[in-house]
């Protein structure tokens, strides 16, 4: 509210009297009742003293009017009823034009004018409403009259404040205008003849009737035409000279509004003073503020063409139609025309370079076809000056269209930009054109100045939250943030302005609809050449729905039974699920920010990096380290075997990982102890089958040599008694030599049936035995430190043979302990085991199961096959011996020898399957073409040479 300060007392009682002079002329008015004049002063001086005073001088109008009314109708209590409405419809009347339309600056604006006739109509039914119950209680009107008292009183207070209250605050406020004599003429004149016009009608200057009732408002155009050539003051001047006169004239019988009653001429007329009024006090702001806004069109052309000159800039308009030029001296001296030279759009064109003639003709050409929602257009080209020399011009400009949507004036600046020869920044835009590209824009967005306060906020907020720009300014702008968001997003914006660092914050804005969403802002410091911080610019986007789902999101990972955790491109956490916490040991709130290597043993983060940047690289949804053993490592240090798939989720933000942990220490310890109980198992049959030769062998040999034992022994008894004869002696040592052979025939068929024993044959698919082997000495392995190597060139459906797969099995077993056993003394790095499988040049299937131990003495090397011969100290001599039988009863040979690099090395070949056509890779020379055919149950094949 823009006020006077007064001085107490002697302003309080002229007020007092003013008001009392003015009602005491209204109440002359007064017809219907005593009270209730269609012509009330009053109330427009107490609105206007409320205005330009303040509301401190609500005690005049008070008094005012009480002593009006205690010296006409009423008693006191009466009179102080009315008293009481007079003031409080002043002061709410005061209020709403303050609150709604800026105080004593409403007449500035059409809308201005507009709230104050709302105000003066709504705040004027206090005081008809007030008084009139008063007199009717009191007894001083009648009840049934009291729509029609309500109503003159009403019509009388709205009338008093639209027109008389402009007159008092426009008065009470020093113009700007400098009249000249022109002008002074002009008002008078209009004043003059506005008398003489509202004389004619209202004096009775003319007989005025139904029939030429249009000619009473002949004196309306007058007002209309002060309205536009003057200001609001001379407008309200010329309708309160018109209203007086009017007012006159009617009560005189004059005029068009004469009705059958005193009252109601004037309440004809009131009617027609109000509307005349405030269209007149509306045309006359708005003329005042085109009158402004043209002002400040020529202070800003006058600021472009002096800053134009400042800045070596050649000002042009293009009248398009005519094709005719209008340009800066300062645009001639760049383009080297004289003074008096003509210039078009073909002139300028000839100055121009002829390699940039054609493409600154089809920049013309876009910048007439865009037209006026085109923009402003840039281009860079070169000109040949009348002294041969070539510069380069950076030209700006835009299009104007006519009435008709049609190019009409295009206009813009050119500058020499030779000395740079590279793209002219673009102009700093004016304030009018950024609030352009704000509004524009389809982001809220929000300035600041130094002081924290808000300045500015765009179309697309004011549309958003349905608040007024006045409303926003300052820090008027919290009242839409939810309470639960507004003190962290305070504390983010204090601490990041403190420290002028851009800062982003996530927070939810109250919709014009009275729903909270969610918005994204982003602030970035301002800061002038000079390096002076000038604030802060703000960018705010919609997330709601990207927080629903992130929720959404956030629910379904943390129902996960694995460990769910995301990883942005530098490899930090973002999000981790309640089991994440739970495996790897961490506080879900510690573990957010962590650098995902922090989860990975010490010894492979350097090499993760470089995994992660090569997933990055080309993402795609898979298991991480396929064919590797991942560990993972708790808070307190501890590791633990892990299972990890990963799944790339594109976003906004950028590109993100999420990666599934699974804790599998419980399964590995299972697979182990399956491993381990399988080892047991081999073992327990191979101790089994010796326990069975051993008592076939016990069995089958007892007999035989239990008689050679007895026959020896009756041979000694013989001898010791000397009965024994030659004849007898020679029978006795036959039977021992038959007893002997068939004990050695018992031993061979043991053996035949060893190897020739019948057994289940398949086709069976080499690399598969081979995986089941790796499987099954996997325990073994560990425990013994062993690093076991498998490398098997065959296809996925080739290397078949027909055989026996548990013996199959069962030999490569035997082979692989054996390597193992012979490592025990190696140094744990040393110990190294190689299973490969491949083919020979003859097709046939090899399978070498070589170790890093010592080998076997060269000496043995012929008895290492043999039946009971064995390197080593506890072995029983069969394996060997077993496995090579086997292996021959599948038509292939068993052989063993020591390596180059130290070692043994042992080698299976068996013969192909017939179905097997694979083209595996070869231990040596193409595939022969020559294969066996095997069909139907193996048969024994001779060894093959050069194996």
């Amino acid at each position: 509210m823009q006020s006077r300060t007064f001085s107490g007392l002697p302003v309080v009682g002229l007020l007092t009297l003013v008001y009392f002079i003015a009602g005491k002329f209204g109440l002359i008015l007064a017809s219907l009742h005593a009270s209730a004049s269609p012509v009330w002063p009053p109330a427009g001086i107490a609105l206007a003293a409320l205005l330009v005073l303040g509301y401190r001088a609500w005690p005049a109008i008070f008094v005012g009017a009480f002593l009006v009314n205690v010296t006409s109708v009423g008693n006191v209590a009466t009179s102080l009823a009315i008293a009481s409405g007079n003031t409080l419809e002043a002061i709410c009347g005061a209020w709403l034009i303050n609150r709604l339309a800026g105080g004593t600056t409403v007449f500035d604006r059409p809308q201005g004018v507009a709230k104050f006739a709302l105000a003066a109509v709504v705040s004027t039914v206090i005081s008809p409403a007030v008084g009139v119950t008063s007199l009717a209680l009191g007894g001083f009107a009648d009840w049934a009259n009291f729509g029609a008292i309500w109503l003159t009183w009403w019509l009388g207070d709205t009338t008093g404040d639209l027109l008389i209250a402009p007159l008092i605050i426009l008065w009470s406020i020093a113009s700007k205008r400098r009249w000249n004599r022109r002008e002074a003429v002009e008002a008078g004149i209009l004043l003059l003849l506005l008398f003489v016009l509202s004389e004619a009608v209202f004096g009775g200057w003319l007989t005025i009737s139904a029939r030429n009732y249009p000619i009473a408002f002949i004196s309306g155009p007058i007002v209309i035409w002060m309205a536009f050539r003057f200001t609001q003051r001379e407008t309200a001047t010329g309708i309160f000279i018109l209203s007086a006169v009017a007012i006159w004239g009617t009560m005189h019988g004059f005029g068009p509004f004469v009705g059958e009653t005193e009252n109601q001429s004037l309440l004809a007329l009131q009617s027609w003073t109000a509307v005349l009024t405030i269209t007149a006090m509306a045309l006359s702001a708005g003329m005042a503020e085109r009158g402004r806004a043209e002002k400040a069109l020529r202070e800003s052309e006058a600021r472009m063409s002096l800053a134009a000159n400042a800045a070596n800039l050649g000002l042009w308009l293009w009248n398009i139609r005519d094709d005719k030029l209008w340009v800066t001296e300062k645009w001639r001296a760049l383009f080297g025309f004289t003074e008096s030279e003509p210039v078009n759009f073909d002139r300028v064109l000839q100055v121009v370079h002829p390699e940039d003639r054609e493409r600154m003709k089809q920049t013309v050409q876009d910048m007439l076809e865009d037209g006026g929602g085109g923009g402003e257009h840039e281009s860079e080209y070169r000109i040949t000056r009348p002294d041969g020399s070539t510069r380069w011009i950076a030209g700006y400009g835009g299009v104007e269209l006519d009435e008709r949507g049609k190019p009409a004036f295009a206009r813009g600046v050119s500058r020499d930009i030779t000395k740079r020869k590279i793209a002219e920044e673009e102009l700093r835009e004016s304030e009018a054109r950024f609030r352009t590209v704000a509004d524009s824009a389809p982001v809220l967005i929000w300035m600041s100045g130094p002081d924290k306060l808000c300045t500015f906020f765009n179309k697309g907020w004011l549309d958003f939250t349905g608040r007024t720009l006045e409303q926003e300014l300052g820090k008027g702008w919290t009242e839409g943030v939810h309470a639960d968001d507004l003190d962290q997003c305070l504390e983010v914006y204090g601490n990041s302005f403190n420290a002028r660092q851009p800062f982003t914050m996530e927070y939810r804005l109250r919709r014009n609809d009275g729903e909270y969403r969610w918005v994204l802002d982003n602030g970035t410091p301002r800061f002038a050449s000079d390096g002076a911080f000038l604030g802060y610019i703000d960018s705010c986007i919609g997330i709601t729905e990207r927080k629903l789902a992130e929720e959404k999101f956030r629910l379904v990972l943390d129902a996960a039974p694995s460990a769910m955790i995301m990883v942005d491109s530098a490899g930090v956490i973002s999000f981790a699920n309640a089991q994440a916490a739970t495996v790897f040991g961490y506080p879900l709130s510690e573990l957010i920010g962590l650098h995902f290597e922090t989860l990975i043993p010490e010894r492979f983060r350097d090499r993760h990096v470089g995994h992660r940047k090569g997933f990055l690289s080309a993402p795609s949804s898979r298991a991480m380290g396929v064919g590797r053993d991942l560990f993972g490592r708790r808070k307190d240090g501890s590791e633990f075997p892990v299972e990890v798939g990963l799944n790339p989720i594109h976003t906004i933000e950028g590109l993100f990982v999420l990666a599934s942990v699974i804790d599998i220490t419980a399964r590995k310890e299972a697979e182990l102890q399956h491993q381990l109980q399988n080892m047991e198992l081999a073992r327990v049959g191979r101790v089994a089958v010796m326990g069975e030769l051993a008592a076939s062998l016990s069995h089958e040999v007892n007999n035989p040599i239990g008689a050679i034992v007895a026959n020896a022994s009756a041979g000694q008894r013989l001898l010791a008694a000397g009965k024994i004869r030659t004849k007898g002696l020679t029978e006795l040592l036959a039977d021992i030599v038959a007893d002997g052979r068939r004990a050695g025939e018992v031993i061979q068929g043991i053996r035949n049936m060893v190897r020739k024993g019948e057994a289940r044959r398949s086709l069976t698919p080499i690399g598969d035995t081979i995986r089941q082997l790796i499987r099954i000495v996997h325990a073994d392995a560990i425990a013994r430190h062993v690093k076991v190597t498998a490398k098997v060139g065959l296809g996925p459906d080739a290397g078949q043979v027909w055989g026996d797969p548990v013996q199959l099995l069962q030999v490569l077993l035997n082979l692989a302990l054996n390597a193992l056993e012979a490592m025990s003394d190696m140094p744990p790095d040393a110990r190294r085991l190689f299973i490969q499988a491949g083919r020979d040049g003859n097709g046939d299937i090899l399978v070498s199961v070589r170790d890093t131990g010592p080998g076997f003495p060269a000496e043995t090397a012929e008895k290492l096959f043999e039946a009971f011969f064995s390197t080593k100290s506890d072995g029983t001599g069969m394996g060997l011996a077993i496995s090579r039988s086997i292996i021959e009863a599948h038509g292939g040979t068993l052989s063993g020898e020591n390596c180059d690099g130290g070692g043994a090395c042992f080698t299976v070949r068996l013969p192909k399957a017939k179905e097997d056509n694979s083209q595996a890779p070869s231990f040596g020379a193409e595939a022969g073409k020559n294969r066996r055919k095997i069909t139907g149950r193996a048969r024994r094949l001779r060894p093959r040479s050069g194996v």
